[in-house]
C-alpha cells in the first residue's frame, strides 16, 4: 500500500512539478544527496512555484529494521513509518512553540501494514546551521552578544524538556538560529527528529540531552565558562546545589560519549 499526505496547498503545487505518486517523490531525478547512510538519506530538491525557485528537503526512509518499528509504537502508541512519526514530532514541536521546518508532505509505502519506504519533505529553513553561523561569527561576535545566545539556547532547552519531549540528537549541526531583526532576540529551530521522544519524565534522558550538546560543542568556540552559563541558564530556578549536580552529571556523560564519538568539524 502506498500513500502521499500533504500540508496545505503544497499538493497542487508539486503536481504541477510532476510530483503526485509515491514514486514520484521517491525516484525523484531532480534531487541533489547531501547526506547519507544505509538507512536513510536526505537531499535537496529545487521547484519552480509561481515562477520562483523553491527549496525542499527530503528525507528518505530504507531497510526499516525492528526496533525502528519498536520505536515508533512505543513513542506513537501505534506501528507507523519513520517518515509519519517525523511528520508528527514536527507538529508536536510546532504545537509546543518550538522551532522546526515547515512541513510539505510525506510518503509511505508499507505491506500488511509495516513499512518497506518512507519519504519526508519540509521547506528550507530561515536562519542559519548553528554550526556554519558559529564558525562563520563567534570569534568577531562580542562576549554580550555570545552569552545571550547560549542563555537563549539554554531556556529553549529547558521548554522542550518541559513538554515532556527528548532529543537525542542534540547536537550543534541540528540547530538553526535566526535573529529578529527588530528586537534583536535569537530563536531556535531543531531538525532530524526522527528519534524524538515523548512523555519523557526521566532525569536521566535529559541528561543524555545536555551531555550530547555538550560533546558537539567543540573547545575551538565555546571555554568551560560558556559551557557552564548554558547549564546555569538551563537550571536557573535549581539552588546551587543542584546546579552542581546536573553540571557533573553533564560533564560525567559527555565524557563517556566523546570517548565513542568524534565532534564534526566546524
Amino acid at each position: 500500500m502506498e500513500r502521499v499526505v500533504f500540508s496545505g496547498s503544497w499538493k497542487h503545487i508539486l503536481a504541477e512539478n510532476g510530483l503526485k505518486k509515491f514514486k514520484d517523490f521517491y525516484r525523484c531525478n531532480r534531487k541533489k544527496c547531501i547526506d547519507k547512510n544505509n538507512r536513510r538519506n536526505v537531499s535537496i530538491i529545487l521547484l519552480n512555484t509561481g515562477g520562483e525557485e523553491k527549496t525542499l528537503y527530503m528525507k528518505r526512509f530504507r531497510h526499516s529494521h525492528l526496533k525502528d518499528i519498536l520505536f515508533t509504537f512505543l513513542n506513537r502508541g501505534k506501528i507507523c513509518s519513520q517518515a509519519y512519526y517525523e511528520w508528527s514530532n514536527l507538529k508536536l514541536l510546532n504545537k509546543n512553540n518550538i522551532g522546526t521546518p515547515e512541513r510539505v508532505c510525506f510518503g509511505e509505502q508499507t505491506r500488511l501494514g509495516i513499512e518497506r519506504k518512507s519519504f519526508l519533505i519540509t521547506e528550507e529553513l530561515n536562519g542559519q546551521c548553528l554550526t556554519d553561523f558559529i564558525s562563520q561569527n563567534w570569534d568577531k561576535l562580542a562576549s554580550s552578544e555570545k552569552e545571550k545566545i547560549i542563555v537563549s539556547l539554554a531556556k529553549t532547552i529547558r521548554k522542550i524538556h518541559k513538554a515532556g519531549i527528548s532529543l537525542p540528537d542534540l547536537y550543534i549541526w541540528h540547530i538553526f538560529i535566526n535573529k529578529d531583526k527588530n528586537t534583536g532576540e535569537y530563536s531556535f529551530a531543531f531538525i532530524d527528529l526522527n528519534r524524538m521522544k515523548r512523555g519523557i519524565k526521566d532525569k536521566n534522558e535529559k541528561i543524555k540531552n545536555l551531555g550530547r550538546l555538550n560533546h558537539s560543542m567543540t573547545d575551538k568556540y565555546f571555554d568551560k565558562s560558556m559551557r557552564r552559563l548554558l547549564l546555569e541558564s538551563y537550571a536557573a530556578k535549581e539552588n546551587g546545589t543542584k546546579i552542581e549536580k546536573l553540571i557533573r552529571q553533564v560533564k560525567r556523560y559527555s565524557k563517556k560519549y566523546s570517548a565513542r564519538r568524534r565532534v564534526k568539524p566546524y
